[in-house]
């Protein structure tokens, strides 16, 4: 017996949806982070060298870089906090 291809069958046989893009990310913590492109809400551009992010509140934890290269603290890479509006990207086809 052959079955038939219904409107229903074609639904439930399209691609899955996309994976919803997180609202928190944390390097090291959060799967997928690599995936992730954080960006500047107002202006739409990459905010590179992130740590950490969250959309709700509005803040961005990163590595401070002049020059292109990290800027140091004694021994250690200096981190800045920022309060600034954000949104969370897939990178290419990670969704």
């Amino acid at each position: 017996m052959k079955k038939e291809n219904t409107a229903a069958d074609a639904t439930t046989e399209a691609a899955p949806a996309p994976k919803p893009v997180p609202t928190y990310v944390k390097a090291g913590v959060t799967p997928d982070f690599a995936k992730l492109r954080v960006v500047d809400a107002d202006t739409g551009r990459a905010i590179a060298h992130v740590l950490e992010a969250d959309v709700e509140k509005g803040t961005v934890r990163r590595y401070a870089v002049e020059h292109g290269n990290f800027v140091r603290e004694g021994s250690d890479l200096k981190v800045i906090d920022e309060e600034r509006k954000v949104r969370f990207e897939w990178i290419g086809d990670a969704a």
